[in-house]
């Protein structure tokens, strides 16, 4: 297990937008940065005591810093199947692996950062400007939505005119957004394909 400091400062990053479990998530989260994945078991041993392991998972997958590998059609997070089980396994996003990395040593939850450093890990460039990509995609944290003609519009704004295909390919990659099928009521104007962004990114900027 890492350090008891930089579990700390990652809980303490955590607790800008989780209220609970945040010891428990920052072990679990620590766990899986390098590997990407927990297995439920993995999970149950690093939990504080007295915290539930259900609890924990669930948690975690509401702010999308876990996803279950098991799902039930596609790869987006809505249809990803939670069962706090022995035997399941858990998937850490990119992003947020990116992100945990950052807050041990911050204790800070920095995601345009991340974005930036994950850019040119991805050899995405200017990394200037697909981290502002990801800024101002977070300022659509009121619905937590977002469609093909904004994301558009958000590219042409970063200076990424035209890119849209490769960052939108590359974003789910990264596990920054995922495909969300059917009616969004959240977003008024839906124009091709919608879209779900991590919420874990949704959050008070600190930066």
């Amino acid at each position: 297990m890492k350090s008891t400091n930089t579990i700390l400062l990652l809980a303490n990053a955590l607790s800008t937008f989780v209220t609970e479990y945040t010891t428990s998530l920052a072990r679990i989260l620590t766990a899986c940065e390098n590997s990407g994945q927990v297995t439920f078991e993995q999970a149950e041993e690093l939990i504080e005591n007295g915290d539930e392991i259900e609890e924990v998972l669930l948690s975690a997958y509401e702010w999308r810093v876990l996803v279950p590998r098991r799902s039930d059609k596609t790869l987006q997070w809505n249809d990803r199947i939670f069962i706090p089980r022995p035997g399941e396994v858990f998937e850490s996003p990119l992003v947020v692996r990116k992100l945990v990395k950052l807050a041990r040593s911050t204790g800070k939850w920095v995601p345009v950062k991340a974005a930036g450093e994950l850019a040119k890990e991805m050899c995405l460039e200017p990394r200037d400007r697909v981290a502002k990509v990801v800024e101002l995609l977070i300022e659509q944290r009121k619905t937590g939505l977002v469609d093909g003609f904004q994301i558009k519009q958000i590219c042409r704004l970063s200076g990424l005119k035209g890119q849209e295909d490769s960052v939108i390919s590359n974003f789910k990659a990264a596990g920054i957004l995922s495909p969300a099928l059917g009616y969004l009521p959240g977003v008024k104007r839906q124009t091709g394909p919608r879209y779900e962004l991590n919420p874990s990114l949704l959050v008070p900027r600190i930066e």
